[in-house]
């Protein structure tokens, strides 16, 4: 039979375990909400900061993911909130020492607080998460508390684990739906172009072979020739911009008038990184 005190312990850790996944519950159900990416990097650190009650709350998302890079880099007019931030996967790991588990500290470096805290703040303990989906590290989430006892070493970090997993979940989703829309973005304008040069291709030629007809019936010293060959000049450098659209094989865009973003033909012309 058990003692009273070892039934209290028992509903003790009970109450824990509950208040745990009524903690992990209101995370997952924000993440659920947000589908956007950004929208999602602006609100994530807040909500995490009020569910847990502390004190700071940032994401360092890993520089080198490619995935990251790309989604990050199409919408260049949204800006990171202070709270989150890129971080060399080698410098995590050199403070760090490893990816693998949560790391927990309430002896603060200055080191550690200008790597995953770098707008400031009273910080006395923290844990660091790595963030890891189907064996993809996509960066890690930081918890700051004002007290030295919240986070230390030894404690038991399953909970954080599973806090991990349901953050790396949220933008890992967030990261197929940004991907969806990129390659529906890259294949209009891929079709786009294909249909542009079809459509200028036949005048095109047209005109080049009635420019040269005009040019061999007119003589050297005609004062009309020099204005034939300057349209010439013209439908040759025509030539080679459809040439140019005709290997479009990615959406990127540059900054026209009103604020309007139209296709960069020369670098939506290259082949992607990692295809040449």
């Amino acid at each position: 039979m058990l003692s009273y005190r070892e039934v209290e312990d028992l509903l003790t850790q009970a109450r824990r375990n509950e208040e745990i996944q009524r903690r992990l519950d209101q995370v997952e159900e924000f993440l659920l909400v947000h589908h956007d990416l950004h929208s999602l990097l602006k609100h994530l650190g807040g909500r995490i900061a009020q569910v847990y009650e502390l004190e700071l709350v940032t994401l360092a998302l890993d520089a080198s993911n490619q995935r990251l890079r790309l989604a990050l880099e199409d919408r260049p007019d949204e800006i990171l909130p202070p709270e989150v931030f890129t971080r060399p996967r080698k410098e995590l790991r050199l403070i760090l020492g490893n990816l693998e588990s949560p790391f927990l500290s309430n002896r603060i470096s200055p080191e550690l607080c200008e790597c995953f805290f770098p707008g400031g703040g009273f910080v006395a303990s923290l844990a660091i998460i790595p963030l890891w989906v189907r064996g993809e590290f996509l960066g890690t989430l930081n918890l700051g508390s004002g007290s030295s006892s919240r986070y230390q070493p030894l404690l038991d970090t399953h909970f954080l684990r599973r806090l991990g997993k349901k953050t790396a979940a949220g933008l890992e989703a967030c990261l197929l739906r940004e991907q969806t829309r990129l390659m529906e973005r890259r294949e209009a304008a891929v079709e786009m172009a294909g249909a542009a040069c079809h459509e200028l291709a036949q005048p095109l030629t047209t005109m080049t072979l009635q420019i040269e007809m005009l040019l061999r019936a007119t003589a050297e010293d005609d004062p009309r020739r020099q204005h034939l060959v300057s349209l010439q000049q013209s439908a040759e450098r025509l030539g080679e911009l459809v040439h140019r659209i005709s290997q479009v094989s990615q959406y990127v865009t540059r900054p026209y008038a009103q604020g309007l973003r139209i296709i960069d033909v020369e670098a939506a012309s290259q082949p992607p990184p990692g295809e040449e």
